[in-house]
């Protein structure tokens, strides 16, 4: 038998192995915990809020609150696309007639002589090779091939890269370009060119002619990955990845959070000209997971990230004109608009006629709408609101002697005299 001093030896022994197991592993799992806790900041996925220094007094004593949800901003998508013309649900085409697309392809024409690219005169000639290029001889009816644009790309009435410059002076207002593609925008590819370097195109905005080089056709592989529910939104005006211009608005896969942002699909074209990615990451102030709330607030600071960019006629030389401007600010909270201002001002919102009235009767309708849009003819604006007795404004400027996006104060201005509408989009 074990006497009782023998027991009470152990005993003791064995409460100073486990009290030293119990210390022993307490110090050895605190710098264990602290890593984990390092991880999880470095990996956080919040949005990194940047706030351009020039939208910060429009914005200092304005609420946050929320204007509408995700569902409510599907039933504004909805009936701003029952009220355009010119926008295209590409899920419901599956096939084209030969007939369909030569409507399409014929809406175009060619503007009348003399007009230039750059200082040199276009001849008739030149015109002659862009018609048929068009490669009507060869149209037929076809099933509709998805595709996806894997670089910004331009949008042509024809296929051509010839410039139609009005005079051999000003170069800013191409009229063969229509629009811009953005990367990852959704397109059908319908035709082929004669010199078979552009495809005839429906975009969800817009028809016209698109270079092969820039779309990726889509297969089994990787369409789901890009039409997944996770998926990030570029919010900075411009971002340069992999030598591809990213524009506001832009949506592309979300993969994960790492150490340096959100690590992404970027698209591209594979050996055979199918849809393929690179993974990049891009960095968390430049992009949001989903969608940004749709408050009046975000809206000016999205607003303010184009200040001073050049303004480009339909997006020419990666730049903006003013409808692709409001364009890419709303896309960026899941709001789709038709590409041009003729579209825009009859389905966008609430919209409040201003024809007849004096400049101080639009002010008073206009004032406390911040943000909305402003329209006149072949233009649109974004009112900002009053600060100090004055009313400001903020667009993509089409004057030859102010090609930007610049702010500028309405009361009184030549712009305030042509307003005709504006649009509450509440």
């Amino acid at each position: 038998m074990i006497g009782d001093w023998m027991k009470k030896l152990i005993i003791g022994i064995l409460s100073i192995l486990i009290i030293t197991a119990i210390i022993f592993l307490f110090l050895n799992n605190k710098p264990l915990q602290q890593e984990n806790n390092q991880v999880e900041e470095t990996f956080s996925s919040e949005y990194i809020e940047v706030i351009p220094d020039n939208a910060k007094e429009y914005i200092d004593n304005m609420d946050n609150k929320i204007l509408k949800n995700q569902a409510d901003i599907n039933t504004l998508n909805e009936d701003i696309f029952k009220s355009s013309n010119s926008m295209y649900d590409l899920d419901s085409i599956k096939s084209m007639t030969k007939d369909e697309i030569l409507k399409l392809i014929n809406a175009y024409k060619l503007p009348t002589l003399p007009k230039y690219n750059g200082t040199t005169p276009i001849s008739s000639n030149d015109t002659k090779v862009i018609l048929n290029n068009r490669n009507l001889d060869n149209l037929k009816d076809t099933n509709a091939i998805k595709g996806i644009i894997v670089e910004r790309s331009n949008l042509r009435s024809f296929p051509s890269d010839i410039h139609f410059y009005e005079t051999n002076t000003l170069n800013n207002f191409d009229m063969l370009q229509e629009t811009e593609l953005l990367v990852g925008t959704n397109v059908l590819i319908l035709h082929e060119s004669l010199d078979k370097v552009w495809n005839f195109v429906i975009s969800p905005t817009y028809a016209g002619w698109v270079k092969k080089d820039s779309i990726a056709i889509i297969n089994n592989k990787n369409e789901d990955l890009f039409n997944s529910k996770d998926f990030i939104v570029v919010t900075d005006s411009k971002v340069i990845i992999e030598n591809k211009v990213l524009d506001m608005s832009v949506k592309l896969p979300y993969l994960e959070t790492t150490q340096d942002g959100y690590l992404i699909a970027l698209p591209k074209k594979d050996k055979d000209g199918y849809l393929d990615y690179d993974k990049v990451t891009i960095s968390r102030d430049k992009a949001h997971i989903g969608y940004l709330e749709y408050t009046k607030r975000n809206v000016i600071i999205q607003a303010f990230k184009y200040e001073n960019t050049p303004y480009s006629w339909s997006g020419l030389d990666n730049n903006v004109d003013c409808s692709s401007y409001v364009s890419n600010i709303y896309r960026t909270f899941g709001i789709y608009f038709p590409r041009n201002t003729k579209e825009q001002n009859k389905s966008i919102g609430t919209i409040t006629n201003l024809e007849g009235k004096s400049n101080q009767d639009k002010l008073k309708l206009i004032e406390n709408t911040e943000p909305s849009l402003l329209f006149q003819s072949g233009h649109v604006m974004l009112y900002l609101g009053k600060i100090n007795d004055k009313h400001y404004i903020i667009h993509a400027s089409g004057d030859i002697k102010n090609l930007k996006v610049l702010v500028t104060i309405l009361d009184n201005s030549t712009h305030l005299s042509k307003i005709y509408q504006v649009n509450e989009v509440m």
